[in-house]
This record gives C-alpha cells, sequence and structure tokens, in this order.
C-alpha cells in the first residue's frame, strides 16, 4: 500500500466523482482509477459503489477514509518536521541589546522562536552603548543587535516595536515645555548627541522638535553616561529612550516628555554585507516571520 493510493481514495471520496479527484489531485482519470482498483485488490475490499451517475463509498470505504485522511495529515507532519530539521542550523551568535528591549511580549516571542526553531544554535548577549549601537555591528563585536531607528542604509533592519522618547535636560534649569506660549523649554539648548553615529537622518530625528540647525554639537565621549554628564552640567540637552531614565540616573539630570517628540522605532539590524551568514539569515528570518503575523 502507497500514501499515493490513499490520497487518491480520499480525493474521490470527496470529491464523489473520479474526474473531478483528478484534476484535483493534477492527474489524469485512468491513473486514478487503475489506483483505486489496485487499493481495493490489495484490501480485499471494494471502496466504492460506482454507477453511471454518481460515485459513494461502501460501508467499507467509509470506515477506511478517516484511517486515511489520518495517516495522509500524519504523513504531511512528518515531511513538515524533516524540513524544519534540515532548515535548522547550528553555531554560535551574537545579539547585541541596549536595555529591556527584548523583555517584553515582542522580545520574548522573539528569543522563544529563535531558539525553537533553532536548537543548535547557540545565543550570547551583549549590552552595548547607545552610542555605539552602529559601530558594534560594524566592528563585528555583535552579529545582530537591537538597534533604534531611523536605520543607516548599510544596514538591513526588521522592526520589532516603538519606544517613547524622552528629553534629557538639567535639573537646575529644567522647566515643562509650553507648547501655548510657544516657549518650548528648550530654547537656545545646545543639542547632545554621540559622535559615532553620523547619518543626517539619525541626527535629524534625534533633535528636539524645531531645534534649529545651528544647535547640535557633538561630544567627544563615546558613551551615554558622557553624554548626560554634559547634559548635568547644563551643557546642553538630549534626545534620549525610555529607558534612559530608568537605567541611567544622572546627578543633576531630569527626564522631560516633550509634545511633537515621537517614539522611535526598535529593530533587529545587522550588517547588509552579513545578511547572507545563515546564522544571521536565520534570525532575521524568525524576525520578520513574526512581524508578518502580528500585522495578519
Amino acid at each position: 500500500m502507497e500514501l499515493r493510493q490513499l490520497e487518491y481514495f480520499v480525493a474521490v471520496a470527496e470529491e464523489r466523482h473520479f474526474a473531478k479527484a483528478a484534476g484535483r489531485l493534477n492527474v489524469t482519470q485512468p491513473s486514478v482509477s487503475q489506483q483505486i482498483k489496485a487499493l481495493e485488490t490489495e484490501l480485499g475490499l471494494a471502496l466504492f459503489e460506482r454507477t453511471s451517475r454518481a460515485v459513494s463509498l461502501t460501508p467499507g470505504g467509509s470506515e477506511l477514509l478517516p484511517l486515511a485522511s489520518q495517516l495522509i495529515a500524519d504523513a504531511r507532519r512528518l515531511k513538515q518536521h524533516a524540513q524544519r530539521g534540515a532548515r535548522r542550523i547550528a553555531g554560535r551568535v551574537s545579539i547585541g541589546f541596549l536595555a529591556d528591549e527584548y523583555a517584553n511580549r515582542t522580545g520574548d516571542r522573539l528569543i522563544a522562536t529563535i531558539r525553537r526553531e533553532h536548537p543548535r544554535l547557540q545565543v550570547e548577549f551583549q549590552q552595548i552603548d547607545f552610542a555605539e549601537q552602529y559601530s558594534a555591528l560594524q566592528d563585528a563585536q555583535v552579529d545582530v543587535s537591537f538597534v533604534m531607528g531611523p536605520v543607516p542604509g548599510g544596514l538591513v533592519s526588521v522592526p520589532l516595536l516603538q519606544s517613547p522618547r524622552l528629553l534629557a535636560v538639567s535639573r537646575a534649569g529644567s522647566r515643562p515645555p509650553r507648547p501655548a506660549s510657544g516657549d518650548p523649554g528648550y530654547a537656545g539648548a545646545s543639542v547632545v548627541l554621540p559622535n559615532q553615529i553620523t547619518t543626517p537622518e539619525w541626527r535629524h530625528d534625534w533633535v528636539p522638535p524645531s531645534s534649529a540647525a545651528a544647535q547640535i554639537f557633538v561630544i567627544g565621549e563615546n558613551s551615554m553616561e558622557a553624554m548626560l554628564s554634559v547634559v548635568g552640567a547644563g551643557r546642553g540637552v538630549c534626545v534620549v529612550p525610555e529607558y534612559v531614565s530608568r537605567y541611567y540616573p544622572q546627578p543633576g539630570v531630569t527626564f522631560l516628555p516633550v509634545p511633537g517628540l515621537r517614539p522611535c522605532s526598535v529593530e533587529l539590524a545587522a550588517l547588509r554585507s552579513r545578511d547572507v551568514d545563515p546564522l544571521i539569515a536565520a534570525i532575521l528570518g524568525v524576525a520578520q516571520r513574526l512581524t508578518r503575523r502580528s500585522r495578519a
């Protein structure tokens, strides 16, 4: 007995017509008839009652139908499982993170799916500083990383979620923005940016709303702590992800919500030149599939 014969049997039983079953299976009608006859001979059992007008199941055929359907479904699941196993990869991949962007529903599902689909893949996590979120990928400190958009063209990325942003200001001179009066509360302040991230699109997105380009300056240090130190000293203000207010307490710095300061995109990214690497492609593939499902 062959699985193909059972598939032909189920098709005829469901279609109640040999020609329609042949069309569904994309084979000729004589082929279907021959396979059904061979199956009946092997089983010693008539499966169908044939008349010039209709095809119906015999009592024996009716008993066999659910068993045949189950066997076909089991065979398909076995094939799918084998195919998934063949696609599974082994090796070690490092994932960079900034704070707790993986500790949410989306991040939990991502990591759990990676481990389930690729159990032989060893995943290592490495915390990176906000100022080096892109250079860590460029310098191969990590293979894949959570980053804050807008993502530069040299990277390939999968958007995962949105993160609120705040304005870090000196506690001594801080006051809430007053949109009604047209005074944003930080007018005239210099804007602190990390010197490693130089793309114009990123810098434009990480300045307070309505800031003049002449206000922007870049400090020489390469860390969020150094940027906040400048803010605490009253030398400028800094747009930061919300997590900074929780994980980077800094004397003399307070964090304010600012009208018009939109959330930033949190994305899983890798170097475009490395996206053909099987390990990296596997991680990004999982992220892409989860994103498509969440939008469906």
